[in-house]
């Protein structure tokens, strides 16, 4: 592995792994730390990342349908069709975490609504679904989306062949190699951090479902068993290649999620999850802006630092994954289309399939006579998730069906994170821009040890999880930068194209002359 930059590589693997070791052996000092310290940054910086993410919608939008929405990020033909473009780009936003969410955070806002709504209230039922859309909707998306504009177009534009973040920030802040390697390894252990804790979810959620289906206990051995079988899937993904490994597991992956899906509107309340759906979206359009810069700072509640501030700092620190990911799949295409089809297929995607599940969670608690507030207290959310599940006709076999669809969510998001952290740590990328295989898998490896590194430190998840939120406010900054780092490179092409018509046009009266 020549091509790896083991000097970005192995001091971020040895920073999570020494976090999570730190919070095993003082579990209740490191959570207490890594709490307030996520305190701190909501506290002090949530109306900050409120108005730049509501700032760099507006950006995003204006640059797609400005002169420079049409500049082709390279010259070759569209890799993928528009169906397997937007589903990976779906997949590896969403993974697993999207059902699993979409089922519970419609369920913790009824019994703490937001806006001061009475908890089980008509109001709190209308502010539940509504939340869930808008946190999974057009600015975690934009969010998602902006980084691959600058890298997709140094890379396929200006040929770079080093995608390192310090490279795209350095016209902005300077070529101090200590700021450089920081700024690096800060994005490397964003994504792994964000990422271990996703897929520590996800296991945590098959492992409940696995032990439900076959009465078996829920181990630490089941749950590294679940880990191992994910490396060998990846494996096996990445020897196939890019375009019939990932992509088509993505393709079958949203096939067999959206069947599922409509299968559950089917056999559930229509009416219900229709009207509801309906209704959720009318609410959050009267309310987009008030919930956009929403702070509380009267009551106090703590609402919108738990949940859409919270939302927003994790999704900037999954700047390296999502911007490396789509840039890799974004070949032949415009910044227009890149932003136009992250922005509307990861949010339409995700409303879809949180009114259907949201929509069944909150018909089932209200109206069905379901105990899924009953269940999350007793038993955690991932208890009452398979519970709900289970309560559909279909019984075990729309488990199985739904476990396996997790999976395979998890799988492509898993993907995109190996391939992610391999095109950052790649010394010279090839022209495809897909990473060597070798460094790809390094990757995959390490992440699932991460993961299984969560289980084994107990509640070393929390820790993790409240120190992305942490890291997610320097890699908001890294975002402004980005912005005057991209409009420099877009005003200077177009000089250079006002100054190549200017010659032709002179160039053409001196022949008429």
């Amino acid at each position: 592995m020549k091509n790896l930059n083991f000097e970005l590589a192995i001091p971020a693997i040895t920073l999570v792994i020494t976090l999570l070791v730190i919070s095993t052996l003082y579990p209740e000092q490191s959570q207490l730390l890594a709490s307030n310290a996520m305190h701190f940054v909501t506290g002090w910086f949530g109306w900050l990342v409120e108005l730049v993410s509501l700032a760099l919608v507006g950006f995003l939008f204006w640059l797609a349908f400005s002169k420079y929405g049409s500049i082709r990020l390279g010259e070759e033909k569209k890799e993928h069709s528009n169906f397997s473009y937007g589903g990976m780009i779906f997949t590896a936003g969403v993974g697993a975490s999207l059902i699993y969410w979409g089922i519970g955070e419609p369920m913790y806002y009824l019994q703490s609504p937001p806006l001061f709504a009475e908890p089980n209230s008509y109001a709190a039922a209308a502010w539940s679904a509504t939340y869930s859309i808008f946190h999974w909707g057009v600015t975690g998306w934009a969010i998602y989306c902006f980084p691959a504009i600058p890298f997709a177009y140094a890379f396929y534009v200006q040929k770079k062949r080093t995608l390192r973040l310090s490279t795209l920030c350095g016209p902005v802040v300077g070529n101090n190699p200590i700021i450089a390697k920081a700024i690096d390894l800060l994005a490397i252990f964003g994504t792994l951090a964000a990422f271990a804790s996703s897929l520590a979810l996800t296991v945590s959620l098959l492992s409940t479902g696995v032990s439900a289906l076959l009465g078996i206990k829920n181990s630490l051995l089941l749950q590294g068993s679940i880990i191992l079988l994910f490396v060998l899937m990846l494996v096996a993904v990445m020897l196939v290649g890019f375009k019939k490994g990932i992509s088509k597991v993505s393709d079958y992956t949203v096939v067999a999620a959206i069947c599922f899906a409509l299968f559950v509107l089917l056999v559930a309340d229509s009416q219900f999850i229709l009207n509801n759906f309906t209704d959720s979206i009318g609410v959050m359009l009267d309310n987009f802006f008030r919930m956009s810069l929403w702070t509380d700072p009267v009551q106090k509640s703590g609402f919108s630092q738990s949940w859409t501030q919270y939302y927003w700092f994790w999704y900037y620190a999954y700047l390296i994954m999502m911007g490396l990911f789509i840039t890799r799949i974004s070949r032949g295409r415009t910044i227009k289309e890149v932003i136009l089809y992250t922005i509307s297929m990861g949010s339409l995607g995700c409303a879809f399939f949180i009114s259907i599940f949201g929509g069944y969670a909150v018909w089932a608690q209200l109206i069905g006579g379901l105990p899924v507030q009953q269940w999350m207290s007793e038993g955690g959310l991932t208890f009452a998730v398979v519970s709900l599940i289970q309560t559909l006709p279909s019984g075990n076999i729309g488990l199985v069906l739904f476990l396996i669809i997790q999976f395979f969510l998890m799988l492509t998001t898993m993907s995109s994170a190996s391939v992610a952290t391999a095109m950052l740590t790649t010394n010279k990328l090839e022209l495809n821009g897909d990473p060597d295989h070798k460094v790809k898998l390094l990757w995959a490896g390490a992440i699932a040890l991460i993961s299984f590194s969560v289980f084994l430190c107990g509640g070393g998840i929390d820790t993790i999880k409240s120190l992305c939120v942490v890291a997610g406010l320097p890699m908001m900054f890294i975002y402004m930068i980005l912005v005057k780092q991209l409009m420099m490179q877009l005003k200077g092409v177009n000089q250079i194209k006002t100054l190549e018509q200017y010659e032709s046009i002179n160039s053409e009266t001196v022949k008429v002359n």
